[in-house]
């Protein structure tokens, strides 16, 4: 995890698992998406080349919630965002110095990528 970033028990069960899929279940505000995306900026971060996309039901409910957090995770890690190449505001997309891996946000079509990040109901 990033050094000014406090990791729950939740990253650590999806960072160290060794399963291929991880259901994460709760209430609304426990925690999962964040900690999902906290793991996904480090899987970007430690592979070259990755593509990771983070997937939805439509783009204003990624942009309400999801992509909301990825900016306030992004923002709140002075380390994060000298890992991060650039943010392309329009694309929604994050390109780091490790290649040309991306983390990006789109409706449920298509191929995902190395890491499809998560389904996320409306």
């Amino acid at each position: 995890m990033f050094n000014n970033q406090r990791a729950t028990i939740l990253f650590k069960q999806n960072y160290y698992t060794e399963a291929h899929i991880v259901v994460n279940q709760g209430g609304s505000h426990s925690g999962k998406t964040f900690s999902i995306q906290q793991v996904l900026f480090c899987r970007a971060c430690e592979a070259e080349k990755q593509v990771i996309t983070v997937v939805g039901q439509d783009i204003p409910n990624l942009k309400a919630g999801v992509l909301r957090d990825a900016l306030g995770i992004y923002n709140s890690s002075e380390t994060l965002q000298t890992l991060v190449k650039r943010y392309n505001k329009t694309d929604r997309v994050f390109e780091f110095h490790n290649g040309s891996n991306s983390f990006r946000w789109k409706t449920i079509v298509g191929r995902w990528g190395d890491y499809p990040g998560m389904v996320l109901p409306k």
